[in-house]
């Protein structure tokens, strides 16, 4: 008998060697892969498995200014955390032991300490009592632990506060700068992480794993602390002299785009913010379209000048309105300008003159200049909320309404986009980025990111620009602009008196006072836009905002040690001048000022500050008369008053431009008066500015 295996055994004994071979094979891979090209991604996963994680979060990177002071930083803080599970045998009586030491509902508490979770927060951020006392009875409560996290803090309080922003309770920027850089300044968090059992208990001799977190970057703004402070004080002083509904103030360094400051009152401190309205948040500058009243002209004039529409030796003349399709359209001053060159129109801010200009422009190459002015689209800025100017679509514009928005009204822009455009000009022509950032650094200050100066376009020849900077000049040295004056500098500027639209209507007595200018000229290291929205008593933006520049910029210069480009001519005596604010200066200041404008000072008193001046300002007075200077302890909190002058006897012309002066509002009763007659207060009484006198 054959007893060898058939060819069939032996063939299905190979293929079974084979098989199992084969099993072997892809045992033996499995066992690599898993031991070794998967061993450590799948040792975390079961490592995961048994560690519980407490977050460990970053500290947020530091805000400085432009020198390096510090604007908003982060400091340690304590939060409360569980561990639900080992709570479970004494949940009502640490429930109950939270709750009137965190001032918290009890139900709340039992809720969060019954949650099948392996962690949840008791109560983020404790105050000093809070923690003191969990300190002192962390025996009685198992399953309740401390730990360190990071909280956000501003040094200055309410100093710059709408620009900064706040964060939330997970430290993510919410608004301002702290949204928009959020990604640079938030850090990478970490953890603590602890062994525990299938039943969630810690286990003894646990290991414990730290993952340290990773700080944020470190943000540098164009801002500068000393210049915000003085913009900040400029617009609390505004708001108490004006009894304004709000003040804004934008500064921004012309040659760079940065903004050297960005102040405004209603404000709100950031360390507080949930105590404040929700629209104080807004920057000002940036979120709210305004009307610009007469501080657009300078664009409408460069734009004339840029198409050869007009030019410097240009003839105009005012009769005190022009008639557009039918329509009267008057000029601020009734009786008119006269005949007049182009430097002369924009020295009178002639509404005329510029409804000339205007139309010699044509409603196309109007629309070309607003866009390349970036007045029309919202500007690259890097703070959020930025509100677009309203503008009829061209198709529609009629001769009317071109003419009106040549001088700045029936549009809307945002402040921080037309300071841009002024910038422009006194850029001599070249369009910048603005922006707020000026450097990113790592936390050992490697530097990430730099925003240097960014040219958008050339919107006008270095010509153009330089011809509507002397024409600007001109304004403050000798036209509506002078309370912006700066003893021994040349400054431009323009003024703006705006009346506010009020749910799609023009509102009568409503006013935005305004001034936009830069300086000193040629080469500014400043443009500044002032704006107050509804002064009390005087409105018009030559004695409302035109002060608060001049200060302004003077205080700016001394910081930043500008000597002084122009010889500083003293008025003969005699010539009529206008007398300057002298009131809640220093007597150093307010006598420079007064020598400025030609008028000697004599002090009484005690104190380091001026609190009355024996003739208000705004007034003309003869070079050399003699201004009584009250001192004080104390500034002064007032809304300006004026004493009501005799206008009888005086053309109707001659009153009126007395009163504007003056800061009151001088109205006829009826068409007939020529020569006045009567008034309906009498001379001498003291009224607050902006008071309307009634003459017949």
């Amino acid at each position: 008998m054959d007893n060898r295996p058939t060819l069939v055994m032996k063939r299905r004994n190979f293929l079974v060697l084979a098989l199992v071979g084969v099993f072997d094979v892809g045992l033996l891979g499995r066992l690599v892969a898993v031991q070794g090209v998967e061993g450590p991604k799948l040792q975390k996963i079961a490592e995961s498995a048994h560690f519980r994680g407490v977050p460990l979060a970053a500290f947020r990177g530091n805000i400085v200014d432009r020198h390096g002071h510090l604007l908003a930083g982060s400091h340690h803080a304590y939060s409360a955390y569980a561990i639900p599970i080992q709570t479970r045998k004494h949940r009502i009586s640490e429930a109950t032991l939270l709750s009137v030491m965190l001032n918290m509902p009890m139900d709340r508490l039992l809720r969060r300490l019954s949650r099948r979770q392996g962690f949840v927060w008791v109560k983020r951020r404790l105050t000093t009592s809070e923690l003191d006392q969990i300190r002192g009875q962390m025996a009685a409560l198992p399953g309740i632990y401390l730990v360190t996290e990071t909280a956000r803090y501003y040094p200055e309080g309410s100093l710059v506060g709408p620009v900064l922003g706040f964060t939330g309770i997970d430290n993510q920027g919410l608004a301002g700068i702290e949204m928009v850089y959020n990604k640079y300044l938030q850090g990478k968090p970490g953890s603590i992480q602890e062994e525990y059992d299938v039943t969630g208990q810690t286990i003894q001799f646990a290991r414990q794993r730290v993952v340290p977190p990773i700080q944020g970057d470190t943000l540098e703004l164009t801002l500068d602390e000393k210049i915000q402070w003085m913009a900040e004080r400029a617009c609390e002083q505004a708001m108490i002299t004006t009894g304004a509904k709000s003040v804004s103030i934008a500064v921004m360094h012309p040659r760079t785009g940065g903004l050297l400051a960005l102040a405004q009152r209603p404000s709100f401190d950031p360390n507080h913010f949930r105590d404040y309205n929700p629209k104080n948040y807004r920057v000002l500058a940036v979120s709210d379209a305004i009307p610009p009243g007469s501080i657009f002209k300078p664009v409408t004039l460069a734009a004339a000048l840029e198409e050869g529409t007009t030019s410097p030796g240009a003839g105009f003349y005012c009769p005190g309105f022009k008639i557009v399709l039918g329509r009267r359209v008057n000029c601020w001053r009734p009786q008119g300008h006269g005949a007049e060159s182009l430097a002369m129109v924009v020295k009178n801010s002639c509404n005329v003159g510029f409804m000339d200009l205007g139309l010699g422009l044509g409603v196309a190459k109007f629309y070309e200049y607003l866009d390349k002015f970036g007045i029309s689209k919202p500007i690259p800025i890097d703070l959020p909320g930025q509100a677009r100017g309203i503008f009829p679509k061209a198709s529609r514009v009629t001769a009317l309404d071109l003419a009106i928005m040549a001088f700045g009204q029936t549009l809307t822009v945002s402040p921080i986009a037309l300071l841009n455009a002024i910038s422009a000009i006194a850029n001599d022509g070249a369009l910048l980025v603005p922006h707020l950032a000026r450097v990113i650094k790592k936390p050992d200050g490697t530097v990430i990111k730099q925003f240097d100066r960014q040219v958008v376009r050339q919107v006008v020849s270095l010509h153009v620009a330089q011809l509507v900077q002397n024409m600007m000049v001109a304004v403050v040295s000798s036209g509506t602009g002078k309370l912006g004056q700066v003893p021994g500098f040349r400054m431009a500027g323009k003024t703006g008196t705006a009346q506010k639209v009020i749910n799609g209507r023009v509102e009568k007595g409503v006013y935005i006072a305004s001034f936009v200018g830069f300086g000193p000229v040629p080469n500014p290291e400043v443009a500044i836009m002032v704006n107050v929205d509804e002064p009390v008593g005087a409105f018009y933006g030559g004695q409302v905002a035109a002060p608060i520049f001049g200060r302004l910029a003077r205080d700016i210069f001394k910081h930043l040690g500008l000597q002084p480009t122009e010889l500083m001519r003293t008025p003969k005596t005699g010539e009529l001048q206008m007398v300057p604010n002298l009131v809640n200066l220093d007597p150093v200041s307010a006598q420079d000022d007064a020598e400025a404008f030609g008028f000697p000072v004599q002090f009484t008193g005690q104190g380091n500050v001026v609190v009355e001046q024996s003739i208000e300002y705004g007034g003309w007075r003869p070079a050399g008369t003699l201004l009584q200077l009250t001192l004080g302890s104390h500034p002064r909190i007032y809304l300006e008053w004026v004493a009501v002058p005799s206008f009888v006897g005086l053309p109707l012309g001659t009153a009126k431009r007395l009163a504007l002066e003056l800061g009151l509002n001088l109205v006829p009763r009826g068409f007939s008066v020529v020569r006045v007659e009567r008034q309906s207060i009498v001379a001498g009484t003291e009224v607050r500015a902006g008071t309307t006198v009634m003459v017949m």
